[in-house]
């Protein structure tokens, strides 16, 4: 269902996230920018900060205990994600305008009620964010739209994974595709572990994809080779773009880039049919061998391994079928240097 969305088998996603900094114009911008530069889909984050971080956070994680503090409420890190929130016509004008410009909008929802926003915008498909893979209420929420979902797995374990696509399609996912993630910003090259891509891919019998935290696309290249089929990557428009993960972006040129070399690894992989076949049809015709007369040979001869030999090109019998014909009665006559067919034998 998902290439149904998008009608091709490889998919490119413009990860706008946070580095809109919630300005309007220039989320706009970047979904402009995204779409010429190849992006299949633009993906948002969308969340009420309040739903999704305690104003206990920074006590829990630690900060201030080393003083003897009391539990305290600190709401610095819900405010700086109430900067990227937009209201509910403010996402309608965004997933309008991808619609203009023939990209496919999605977000990734961090609490049921961004979910509802999300149906209301009648979104087609949903991501889950690495860090929501354990929230069991919010994915049976995502589940129970019943849409295709892409699902980050980083910072998770094997069990966890598997208890989450359990718990997406017994509540409604009719596609569920994993992208392996590794929640480090920046990621470092010897950090980005692509073959468990292949360890996702075997494990769990679904299509796996990358989403990629490191500072180019290089690794998206490899996952490519890997069999990834669905590219994520942080966008920015260009070097002057501040943002929060400017770290981890990549820009509308370098985007386009990316695409045309994945594509290109892609090619160069090809499906890996032991067969051969297209043009090396032909190189094959030329260069095998056929079974020809090696000498004179006479109606009602019994022929023999020294009645044949095997020459260019591969148009006739092949010397693999030699067992085939040795021993067996000759119909007609045949001139030395003749091309051999099953039918001159009885």
């Amino acid at each position: 269902m998902l290439h149904n969305i998008f009608n091709k088998k490889i998919i490119f996603i413009a990860e706008i996230g946070l580095n809109h900094n919630g300005d309007l114009k220039l989320a706009e911008q970047m979904i402009i920018k995204a779409a010429e530069a190849g992006a299949d889909a633009v993906k948002f984050q969308t969340f009420i900060p309040e739903k999704m971080i305690s104003p206990y956070s920074s006590y829990l994680l630690g900060k201030g205990r080393e003083n003897g503090n009391k539990e305290y409420k600190d709401y610095e890190i819900i405010d700086f994600f109430k900067k990227f929130c937009f209201t509910s016509d403010q996402w309608k004008t965004l997933k309008d305008m991808a619609e203009r410009c023939n990209v496919e909008f999605f977000s990734a929802p961090f609490d049921n009620e961004s979910v509802d926003l999300l149906e209301d915008l009648n979104v087609r498909l949903y991501k889950i964010a690495s860090s929501e893979l354990t929230n069991t209420p919010l994915l049976r929420k995502i589940a129970s739209a019943k849409k295709p979902v892409i699902l980050s797995t980083g910072m998770s374990k094997p069990e966890e994974i598997e208890t989450a696509i359990e718990n997406l399609k017994r509540y409604g996912s009719p596609e569920i595709v994993l992208l392996h993630c590794v929640s480090l910003y920046p990621t470092e090259k010897n950090e980005a572990n692509l073959n468990r891509i292949v360890s996702l891919s075997e494990k769990f019998k679904v299509p796996v994809g990358l989403s990629d935290h490191t500072g180019d696309y290089e690794t998206a290249l490899i996952a490519a080779a890997l069999g990834a089929v669905v590219f994520e990557k942080h966008f920015i428009i260009d070097n002057n773009h501040e943002c929060p993960d400017k770290v981890v972006s990549i820009t509308a040129d370098q985007f386009k880039e990316m695409i045309d070399k994945v594509n290109h690894t892609i090619a160069i992989m090809g499906e890996g049919k032991i067969e051969y076949s297209g043009r090396e049809t032909h190189t094959a015709l030329g260069a095998r061998r056929s079974l020809f007369a090696d000498k004179n040979i006479k109606s009602g001869d019994i022929l023999t391994e020294e009645d044949v030999t095997a020459l260019r090109p591969g148009t006739g019998l092949s010397p693999e079928m030699i067992d085939d014909i040795v021993g067996k009665i000759s119909k007609t006559d045949i001139d030395a240097g003749s091309i051999l067919k099953q039918e001159y034998f009885e």
